[in-house]
């Protein structure tokens, strides 16, 4: 009886180890599978019979079993790809994917790319799940969904603010005539130009006439072209249509020191004047621009107007706050999971930010091949939510997430688990030969 319990025990060990030794083989296979993460195989001893004694029961074994095959998800190295949509998570969760035939899945191998639709997906077509970003106001969404990149055109901003630095020559001889619209070029001493946006995205020349009136004092006219205004506001004839019109004031040390704006109330502060752009063509024929000359005295945020002597009037610096449509160039995506579209237009808009999944269990969730892994019962309900928010680890772009498999670790739980094997087939062939022995006494 007992050498009949030898070898059943001996054949579980083998069992076990051969499963063992198919963990171990798998573990080699996928060390270079993108988010691959380590099995290992556990064993419970199995009790065979306890036997009454004189001293209390004795209790002899009936061999081993697998108890189950875990996974271990440690973080795997990171290997640079240069691919934006190459993606690995740094700390905790899943991506959430979503094949719509078998539902809703989880990986950590982060290769995704976009399908003809524009949609973000697996190579397989499985679509990644994310939360949409409102283009207007930069909201991340509450609802989750399929991450599709379909903002192909950045809309246009029109220009409500105008930047512009000059230095006036103080040497210029003051006019004593003034500034004339029907002869421009020949009642001034500087004049600049820009570009301006409207309401529709179409770029408009707006030009700055500075003529010198007197010590320290000039006056500035801000005038656009008239095919960019309705014919109710320019006249048969007229080579530009004002918009603007005011006095610059400087102290003795070529400073600015006070911006009258015609007459108008002034926005801003009072170094700002406010005016109003009648463009055409369906743009919005009220739109206003606030026109700064700079801080007064020098002191403050940005370069200020100045009245220097010993050079020609020339722009310091300007800026204004419009642009026209743009064509998405490419993309990048933050550690945060925020898709960001970089535009023709130089506008960067956020698109899309991608979810992460925890899990009450991670051990708990089943593989079901193709780095894809389901809920189950042991896992419990995932708690799904945008990277670096609360427990979720951030995202890695341009990188991909290598198998936490170490070759050399698994190479020698190989050789043990061969060891065993070989051991368990020895106890194998001690028991047959004692059977033998024990069949031959009948001889």
């Amino acid at each position: 009886m007992s050498l009949g319990n030898a070898l059943n025990s001996s054949v579980t060990g083998l069992d076990a180890t051969s499963r063992a030794i198919s963990v171990v083989g798998d573990n080699i296979a996928n060390v270079n599978t993108p988010g691959f993460k380590e099995r290992r195989a556990e064993f419970g001893d199995v009790l065979g019979q306890s036997i009454s004694a004189g001293g209390g029961f004795s209790q002899t074994g009936a061999g081993v079993m697998t108890s189950r095959v875990s996974t271990i998800y440690s973080q795997g190295t990171f290997e640079s790809t240069g691919r934006p949509t190459d993606l690995a998570i740094e700390g905790r969760g899943f991506f959430v994917v979503d094949d719509q035939a078998g539902g809703r899945g989880y990986t950590r191998a982060g290769i995704f790319g976009f399908d003809n639709n524009g949609f973000l997906s697996t190579p397989d077509g499985a679509r990644v799940q994310g939360y949409g970003v409102n283009a207007a106001t930069g909201a991340v969404s509450g609802t989750l969904g399929d991450i599709a990149i379909n903002i192909t055109v950045s809309p246009p901003q029109q220009t409500t603010d105008y930047q512009l630095s000059v230095n006036l020559d103080a040497n210029e001889t003051p006019t004593t005539t003034g500034f004339d619209w029907a002869n421009p070029d020949g009642t001034s001493h500087f004049r600049t130009a820009a570009t301006v946006y409207d309401s529709l995205g179409n770029p408009h020349t707006v030009t700055t006439f500075f003529t010198n009136t007197g010590a320290n004092t000039w006056d500035y006219n801000v005038g656009i072209d008239p095919a960019d205004t309705d014919t109710a506001v320019a006249s048969a004839g007229d080579l530009f249509v004002q918009v603007g019109t005011g006095d610059l004031t400087f102290d003795s040390d070529g400073l600015l020191t006070a911006v009258d704006g015609g007459g108008s109330a002034l926005a801003d502060g009072a170094d700002a004047y406010t005016m109003t752009l009648p463009f055409n063509g369906g743009a919005d024929a009220t739109q206003t621009m606030d026109l700064n000359f700079g801080p007064f005295g020098g002191a403050g945020t940005g370069d200020s107007t100045t009245q220097f002597g010993g050079s020609t009037s020339a722009v310091n610096s300007f800026t204004q706050d419009g642009f026209g449509p743009g064509n998405l160039q490419s993309i990048q995506i933050g550690p945060d999971g925020v898709i960001t579209g970089q535009y023709s237009n130089g506008n960067n808009l956020d698109i899309a930010q991608i979810a992460l999944a925890i899990f009450p269990n991670t051990e708990g969730l089943v593989s079901v091949g193709n780095n894809r892994l389901v809920e189950s019962n042991v896992s419990g309900q995932p708690l799904v939510g945008g990277a670096q928010s609360g427990v979720m680890g951030s995202v890695r772009s341009n990188t991909i997430e290598q198998s936490n498999v170490d070759l050399a670790a698994q190479f020698v739980k190989m050789i043990v688990h061969q060891r065993a094997f070989q051991a368990n087939t020895r106890t194998v062939s001690v028991a047959n030969e004692l059977m033998g022995n024990l069949v031959g006494l009948g001889a």
